[in-house]
């Protein structure tokens, strides 16, 4: 293609010794891509173009949203009329239109449908990232380490990641300022054992308490709105509907990333219950399941579902929404649903037995650089046998198996690389109802 090279300009408000640019890739469709950048050492007119290359032929990036909440610019580009199941390199240069400033590279999705049989793929679950800063650190302990964890989880070489966690838990002082929350995501991304995972393949993240509003904020409404602003600052994910909220496809799976952290309330009284999705989000949840054609229907959100245990980081907390969900899945007959979750210092597989329809079972992703626990005191008795993590860890899910016997794999591994507990669960057993 030779159209012009899109052009993206920044004003920014200082200009201050900060780190150099980096980059993200953020949703990867068929025939689309979306990159995640930021360049602090730009000067104070700061001017970007972006390029990606596949099999010779060059396609430029158009933006899709320009940020000067800070005084670190940021864009987020979008590279069309792609095509499927193609790896292409990008590069972001600097404002001289030469100087090469971030670069990485993605494949699209494949286009299997009435083609060929589903391919197989894996995905990264990632739990607590959390990025020591000494001055907001609650003092006398080392919260995050093992940062090393993020080339492990690279090695495995995952299609894409999903931050179950966002991607660094907020300090006391960032709870009411937008620009503090931006850059919190912002440091996460700087540090150079993270950049080859996060600029070589997708990644999506969920809406979670910790590096959303920070624990124990969710009733400040200006808060709520900093961080909305903020989480839309950081990530390139696929357009939504309700909050946070979206959904994606990948092969035979379709994933319904939800917001629980948007329509929060715990408020109580003789007409009201303790939310978490909300009305409208359940609802929409429920049409979107019972029209997916999707063999898995992967359901992620910050609260663990299956867990039973009615304390506030699970969503058993809202009884009445987790039975309305429930109580769905089995009188629509709704087949291959896992869950994917977070919110825990610890790590496990929940396998929820329920009347009337086939287990379901919830990977709740162990703290990944955070502070883990160093024994788990919740009783949890749909837990998996041995599959309780007390340690730093990743998780990854594979789907893989031939067209008639397709198969999901929820692993855990630490931060070397080496396997804690694994599960297979087949197809044909996510789908029996009595």
């Amino acid at each position: 293609m030779k159209n012009p090279i899109s052009t993206i300009l920044l004003l920014l408000a200082t200009s201050t010794a900060l780190p150099a640019a980096t980059s993200m890739v953020g949703d990867v469709g068929m025939r689309h891509a979306r990159i995640w950048v930021n360049d602090a050492q730009q000067p104070q007119l700061a001017t970007f173009s972006a390029t990606c290359t596949a099999d010779g032929k060059t396609v430029n990036a158009l933006p899709l949203m320009i940020s000067t909440a800070t005084n670190t610019p940021m864009a987020i580009l979008d590279f069309s009329d792609l095509k499927p199941n193609t790896k292409y390199t990008y590069s972001v240069k600097a404002n001289d239109g030469k100087t090469e400033i971030a670069s990485g590279q993605f494949k699209t999705k494949p286009d299997f449908l009435d083609r060929t049989p589903p391919p197989d793929f894996s995905f990264a679950l990632f739990g607590e990232n959390y990025l020591n800063d000494k001055q907001y650190d609650p003092p006398f302990k080392t919260p995050g380490g093992e940062y090393e964890i993020y080339e492990a989880a690279r090695a495995k070489n995952p299609d894409f990641c999903i931050w179950a966690e966002g991607m660094n838990t907020l300090r006391n002082a960032d709870e009411d300022s937008m620009s503090a929350k931006i850059l919190r995501g912002i440091a996460a991304r700087d540090i150079p054992e993270i950049k080859k995972l996060i600029s070589e393949r997708p990644n999506y993240s969920v809406a979670a308490e910790s590096s959303f509003f920070g624990r124990g904020n969710d009733s400040n409404i200006a808060s709520l709105d900093d961080a909305s602003a903020a989480f839309d600052n950081l990530w390139a994910n696929p357009r939504g509907k309700f909050g946070k909220s979206y959904s994606f496809k990948y092969s035979d799976a379709e994933f319904f990333v939800l917001d629980d952290c948007s329509a929060r309330s715990y408020f109580t009284d003789a007409n009201s219950r303790p939310a978490r999705l909300g009305d409208k989000q359940l609802g929409w949840l429920m049409a979107a399941l019972q029209n997916s054609k999707a063999n898995f229907k992967i359901i992620v959100m910050n609260s663990p579902f299956g867990n039973p245990s009615a304390s506030r980081e699970n969503l058993a907390y809202t009884q009445n929404e987790r039975k309305k969900l429930l109580d769905f899945l089995v009188f629509s007959k709704i087949k291959g649903v896992v869950f994917l979750s977070a919110n825990k210092p610890f790590g496990e597989l929940t396998r929820l037995v329920r009347a009337g329809g086939y287990p379901i079972y919830d990977m709740t992703a162990a703290p990944l650089t955070g502070r883990p626990a160093k024994e788990i005191k919740e009783m949890n008795y749909f837990r998996v046998p041995n599959s309780s993590i007390t340690q730093r860890a990743f998780s990854i899910v594979k789907i893989d198996g031939p067209e008639n016997d397709r198969a999901i794999t929820f692993s855990f591994f630490d931060s070397k690389g080496k396997q804690l507990h694994s599960t297979t669960v087949k197809l044909s057993d996510l789908g029996k109802f009595e």
